[in-house]
């Protein structure tokens, strides 16, 4: 709108106001004041106004005024005064205007007498990041967190020199919120335009949330399509509201899927604002986001029953009937398609409500506590074969990409396997003071009970050796708190966090502590300036399949060369341990969300 057209409807506005005010005056020095009558007719709406909802009437209060005097002394019949109350409804609500724009925290659009709303916010975190790395980090880490390169997802060790200095877009995003048709029907899409710190490729835009959720029930709200399942405290949360710039290693490792904090698919719950006890309970894809179990794939040979993916060799005694590995001849055979995830989450609000934004930004004079958990199936994860030939078998890379992203790499080379994991979470938030913990177990259970070959005596086997004990489970746990040194201001934070990513293997502990100082600069979260200092000490040691001893050899001779031309198959990256990694980090992150 042009300033001139602004500019002549504030003083329309202002006009009619005086107008009314004097038909007020004049009426009340010719007519006694008297009560209103029962018959008038109350009419009006409820309108959204800075978050709160107003009634507002339909007629401007002189003129509805006017007429109740009027009616009151007898200058018109009720008949005329309910006419004309209305005309004029009618008339105002065909003139007024059907769209509606405002800034609040976002831009807002309402059109069709609210029947549409849409509230657009964009949120951008810029941070510099320094490290300090120890010399481990020249052999690196290809257990915990390898990369996958390549078309066939070949494993490389993550190594680095001791020092780093970075800028990077850590997250870029754009909200598109708001409901359809009533309030009781919201839509939510999340678009995210960021790269990671470590990210191989140049960040691209993609869909992060795109869901529905109805709350025409309060206590049967539905959400349906992509969204963080409701499962574990931390990832519920959101990157916006957090005392640290980024989740500990920990929290990552522990999502319901054992993937991604993110599938697809739909959950049933209750409105967390109106009862004291909530519940969750979802059924997904179990893949991770913007994408399902068709796309996952295992390469097989042509003849049912024999593997495939190798270019040579066969490390399988039987069938004895099966060919020799061809890449050429294989398959890409979709299993497990009928699978799905699922998972719960209960959690009571003992005291108040205390969210799950972390920090008391709010400065709760009232303590405000809660204790929840959660469980989660993810069956049949295939995190590609369980021979010796990991790193070039023709196996599907997106679930193999996640678990590496997310700290699960020794999972990888397992076979098809299936996660169940539990969790335990508690938070206290009282007068700028708060504190939350949370705890995970995991139990992988392996399709393939038989220890993984990691040799063979040549092309179609038999197996000579194999790994020393089967995949552990992985558990894990943190503690964090904070206190505003000025009440919604500036606040110091502290984490320890604990991750045992394989139960079975000794020297893997991963150990993380943080402490961040932050400054809201307005008293939200929307603006900020966060730095954050960790520390992070990561074993090496225990087994990893084809990323530990023993190398193929021949006879015994480890001078000899490690890969014979009868076992070409076996040229995998191999490191027995790189004793543990340590890093110290400096973040200094800059939020503002609008």
């Amino acid at each position: 709108m042009s300033g001139e057209g602004k500019w002549t409807r504030q003083n329309r506005t202002k006009s009619r106001g005086w107008t009314g005010m004097l038909l007020a005056i004049l009426c009340a020095c010719f007519y006694p004041i008297g009560p209103i009558s029962a018959d008038a007719v109350e009419s009006g709406r409820l309108i959204e106004k800075d978050g709160k909802y107003v009634f507002v009437e339909s007629m401007d209060p002189s003129m509805r005024l006017l007429l109740e005097r009027s009616l009151k002394n007898g200058m018109i019949t009720q008949e005329e005064y309910d006419r004309t109350i209305k005309e004029s409804e009618e008339h105002a609500y065909l003139t007024q205007s059907s769209f509606k724009a405002w800034y609040d925290r976002g831009f807002n659009f309402s059109m069709n007498d609210n029947a549409f709303f849409l509230k657009i916010r964009a949120r951008i975190q810029t941070r510099y990041t320094q490290r300090y790395r120890n010399d481990a980090f020249r052999v690196g880490d290809s257990k915990n967190f390898p990369e996958l390169l390549g078309v066939f997802g070949d494993y490389r060790s993550n190594r680095s020199i001791d020092e780093g200095s970075s800028f990077n877009m850590r997250r870029v995003r754009l909200y598109l919120m708001g409901h359809l048709f009533s309030p009781d029907l919201k839509y939510y899409i999340q678009l995210a335009g960021e790269t990671a710190e470590n990210s191989q490729n140049p960040g691209s835009v993609s869909v992060l949330d795109a869901n529905l959720t109805s709350t025409h029930f309060p206590w049967l709200n539905v959400q349906l399509g992509q969204y963080k399942v409701y499962f574990n405290r931390s990832q519920i949360n959101s990157t916006s509201s957090m005392q640290f710039a980024e989740r500990a290693l920990a929290m990552d490792a522990f999502t319901a899927s054992g993937l991604n904090r993110r599938d697809i698919g739909i959950t049933i719950m209750n409105d967390e604002e109106v009862y004291p006890v909530n519940y969750y309970l979802g059924v997904f894809n179990g893949s991770g986001p913007n994408f399902n179990r068709f796309g996952s794939f295992g390469s097989e040979e042509p003849t049912v029953g024999c593997p495939g993916g190798q270019t040579g060799g066969n490390p399988f005694p039987s069938p004895t009937s099966c060919p020799t590995n061809q890449r050429s001849l294989n398959a890409n055979f979709r299993t497990n398609v009928n699978q799905l995830m699922y998972a719960g989450r209960l959690m009571w609000n003992i005291m108040g409500r205390p969210g799950y934004g972390e920090g008391d930004l709010a400065y709760s004079e009232t303590p405000q506590m809660a204790v929840g958990g959660g469980y989660a199936y993810n069956p049949a994860v295939n995190t590609s074969t369980d021979n010796a030939f990991v790193g070039i078998d023709l196996a599907n890379l997106n679930f193999r990409r996640q678990l590496a992203q997310f700290g699960n790499g020794r999972e990888l080379g397992w076979g098809v396997v299936d996660f169940s994991t539990w969790t335990l979470d508690y938070v206290l938030k009282y007068r700028g003071f708060s504190f939350q913990a949370e705890y995970w177990f995991k139990n992988v259970t392996r399709h393939n009970k038989g220890l993984p070959c990691m040799q063979t005596a040549g092309q179609g086997g038999p197996c000579t050796a194999f790994a020393p004990n089967q995949l552990g489970n992985a558990t894990g746990w943190y503690v964090q708190s904070g206190y505003y040194l000025i009440p919604r201001k500036v606040e110091l934070a502290a984490r320890y966090a604990y991750w045992d990513p394989d139960t079975h293997s000794g020297g893997d502990l991963i150990k993380e502590v943080d402490v961040s100082l932050n400054w809201y600069l307005n008293g939200t979260y929307d603006h900020q300036i966060m730095v954050t200092y960790s520390n992070v000490a990561m074993g090496m040691d225990g087994f990893a399949i084809g990323r530990s001893s023993p190398l193929p050899s021949t006879g015994g001779n480890q001078n000899a060369n490690p890969c014979p031309s009868t076992f070409p198959a076996g040229c995998v990256p191999l490191d027995s341990h790189a004793g543990t990694l340590i890093e110290n980090a400096i973040r200094v992150q800059y939020q503002i969300f609008f």
